[in-house]
């Protein structure tokens, strides 16, 4: 509960404590949560320091107000703002990922990626990202053989970033570009919805410490489930 002779600020540890009652599934995803009056006899605290509390919370995603009725727990976003490989994004979340590989096969190298990669082999890497039993995201990745020829299918059901760190790179940085996609029939089956969905597609290119390309990657997200987070710097930029 509440330690008012810690040093910790009252709102913060109460902040906390509402955290820990949501991910303890107290309240669920659009369940109310109990009224400031209720809230100030339970913790003994003022209503200001409860609105702290709660109005942080909002900022961050996690409650929602709605005028009128209550304040009520969001469903939750995967949020993502800095590089950071999707299994290290879950782990941080306390969520269960499982990663099902739709395809592992050896290609030729396309034709519209040979300026990128001079290895005339690439690794076509397509896999399922599933959260808590639900599929969040799509990914199709390019890699060429050489960066990691003793790679096997059981392999890619864990992070390809620390696949690719094992034998000897260092992600630094991507590049990537993102846009609005309409989800169709076959997305619809891989991501396991009926009604329609919010879509997001992110194309990216990974290099590692030398400003090489690691691996392309194209990526579908659930936009309603996985939430992008951008710095944006006064550089130019391209409408297409």
């Amino acid at each position: 509960m509440i330690d008012k002779n810690s040093p910790i600020p009252v709102y913060y540890q109460l902040k906390n404590d509402l955290i820990k009652k949501i991910s303890e599934g107290l309240w669920k995803p659009g369940d109310c949560i109990a009224s400031e009056r209720e809230l100030c006899e339970l913790y003994g605290v003022s209503r200001m320091t409860i609105r702290q509390a709660i109005g942080e919370l909002v900022q961050e995603g996690i409650l929602m107000r709605i005028k009128g009725k209550g304040t009520f727990v969001c469903d939750q976003t995967l949020k993502q703002q800095d590089i950071m490989s999707f299994t290290d994004i879950i782990k941080k979340t306390g969520k269960t990922l499982e990663s099902e590989v739709l395809e592992f096969i050896e290609i030729d190298t396309p034709e519209k990626y040979q300026s990128i990669f001079s290895s005339d082999k690439l690794f076509k890497i397509k896999r399922k990202r599933i959260v808590d039993n639900e599929c969040i995201a799509l990914e199709t990745v390019y890699i060429p053989k050489e960066y990691c020829e003793k790679i096997d299918k059981s392999m890619l059901k864990n992070s390809l970033f620390k696949i690719l760190e094992s034998s000897g790179y260092s992600i630094e940085y991507s590049e990537s570009s993102i846009g609005a996609i309409l989800m169709d029939d076959e997305l619809g089956r891989i991501f396991n919805v009926e009604n329609m969905v919010p879509m997001l597609k992110i194309s990216s290119k990974t290099f590692d410490q030398r400003n090489k390309i690691i691996f392309l990657e194209e990526a579908i997200y659930r936009s309603d489930k996985f939430l992008l987070e951008v710095n944006i710097s006064r550089r130019e930029g391209k409408i297409t």
